[in-house]
């Protein structure tokens, strides 16, 4: 799964593999914000949940149905100024 949450991209999170990519644009404006404490606190809780196999209570998946879970290795990059 590849997850890069910005409006610009569809955002799902149904896994596919057995690792996640995060790529994080900065909470407010793309490539230029931070990200909030909140927001990273949010990142950090569903980080967990997929590296220990379980799925967010909120995932975004395509048909509302999540996935069976699997543990993942979660890759995380900040890509912002």
């Amino acid at each position: 799964m590849v997850v890069e949450p910005r409006k610009q991209w569809p955002y799902r999170e149904d896994g596919t593999a057995a690792f996640v990519d995060l790529r994080l644009h900065g909470d407010k404006q793309l490539y230029a914000s931070g990200d909030s404490p909140a927001a990273l606190e949010r990142w950090a809780q569903r980080i967990s949940a997929w590296h220990r196999g379980s799925e967010p209570r909120d995932a975004h998946v395509i048909d509302g149905i999540a996935p069976v879970a699997r543990r993942c290795d979660v890759h995380c990059y900040f890509d912002n100024d």
